[in-house]
């Protein structure tokens, strides 16, 4: 807005100085020497006048037009700023949602599927590798992943009755 200001300032400061030019041009200033205060106006000064006149409302209605287009103009280009930000917004928004869906209809069963026949002749030979092995037994038990395993393993070595959750529970009585 500073910009603005500085051209509305600007265009008065100009128009003031055309309009003392104009009067400075046309000899309309103080009378001089051996002139008469009051002389009779001739047609050709009411002309002038008139024509002063109607140049001066010309310019302040140009002056006028031309902050009034600035003002719309500055409105426009926040508009349009706002829309091109919104759009963006959407378009996003509408990518993620067809990505995911095409993600969840086409590539997650055939990668499902993929995994299904890969993995179980690759988990063997992976695990073998005692380096990856251990990293993965590390990020399981941080995870919490082992600890009902653990807690089995726990229990057998300490000798006790150990509840298993993939086994039956035995309603014989029998401990062992």
């Amino acid at each position: 807005m500073g910009k603005v200001s500085a051209a509305l300032m600007g265009s008065i400061i100009g128009g003031l100085a055309a309009v003392g030019a104009m009067v400075f041009w046309f000899g309309w200033g103080l009378p001089g020497r051996g002139q008469v205060a009051h002389v009779d106006p001739t047609r050709a000064d009411y002309v002038d006048l008139l024509l002063t006149v109607v140049t001066i409302f010309l310019g302040a209605i140009g002056l006028a037009v031309t902050v009034g287009a600035l003002v719309i103009g500055l409105v426009a280009l926040k508009t349009l700023r706002e829309i091109k930000t919104e759009a963006a917004t959407e378009a996003k928004g509408a990518a993620a949602v067809q990505i995911n869906e095409t993600i969840s209809t086409e590539l997650q069963p055939k990668v499902d599927a993929a995994v299904r026949e890969v993995l179980p002749a690759a988990l063997p030979a992976a695990l073998m590798n005692d380096d990856l092995a251990d990293n993965i037994l590390k990020v399981m038990a941080g995870r919490g992943d082992l600890d009902a395993a653990f807690e089995r393993v726990i229990g057998r070595l300490q000798g006790g009755p150990v509840d298993d959750p993939e086994q039956p529970a035995d309603d014989s009585g029998d401990l062992n």
